[in-house]
């Protein structure tokens, strides 16, 4: 029972994180891509939204779709061909959606308050996944599970971004000063936990593997 518990609280969270995964990717897809939605007018004001935009949302929406695989253990110890060619797409999806965020950060119609942020993001973004690429070509697979967590964790700021922004406008903020907060906290309330997480396990390793060995 003490091991089952957590097996469905994990189960649980990511099938909210796929969910929500699913529904920004169709959201942005109708929006940005197809265009049979409004986009809001904040975004459409970048300076760069024309062409970068596009581009951008294709980039990140493909890594965001494929993340979630990669971190399912089925899917790992069963199908490890498939983990890594939706490894390589999550890669590709970074190397078009890292660069054109970064090009966007610096158009965006919020100001550098929030322009900044978002440049981070998408520098932290490409550099964790170079990390974890490079640590699983040198075969170090812990790192390379923890670096692309991080990279991950960073990406899925856009479901903290949807989540917190509606909740700071109906809680009577305006939308920029709250846009603005909100552009650090989307990414940093992520990562701060998913490296809480990491640590946890690297503690609960250690302590499971002293026991062993005593």
């Amino acid at each position: 029972m003490t091991r089952t518990l957590p097996r469905i609280y994990r189960a649980a969270w990511w099938a909210v994180i796929v969910l929500l995964t699913v529904q920004i990717s169709i959201d942005s897809t109708l929006r940005y891509i197809i265009g049979s939605q409004p986009a809001p007018e904040p975004v459409l004001a970048n300076a760069f939204a024309t062409p970068f935009l596009v581009l951008h949302v294709i980039g990140a929406m493909t890594a965001f779709l494929v993340g979630p695989l990669q971190f399912m253990s089925v899917i790992r110890a069963r199908w490890p061909a498939f983990h890594r060619a939706t490894g390589r797409v999550y890669v590709l999806g970074c190397v078009l959606g890292a660069p054109t965020g970064l090009i966007l950060a610096s158009g965006t119609s919020a100001g550098p308050m929030a322009g900044i942020p978002f440049a981070i993001s998408a520098l932290l973004w490409s550099a964790f996944t170079w990390l974890g690429l490079r640590a699983v070509l040198e075969g170090r697979v812990e790192a390379h599970r923890e670096w692309m967590l991080r990279g991950y964790a960073v990406l899925a700021g856009a479901i903290t971004l949807r989540l917190m922004l509606p909740a700071a406008l109906m809680s009577g903020y305006e939308f920029y000063p709250a846009y603005r907060l909100i552009s650090w906290l989307n990414w940093t309330t992520n990562l701060t936990l998913v490296e809480y997480w990491i640590r946890r396990q690297r503690t609960s390793a250690t302590g499971e593997a002293t026991f062993v060995t005593v």
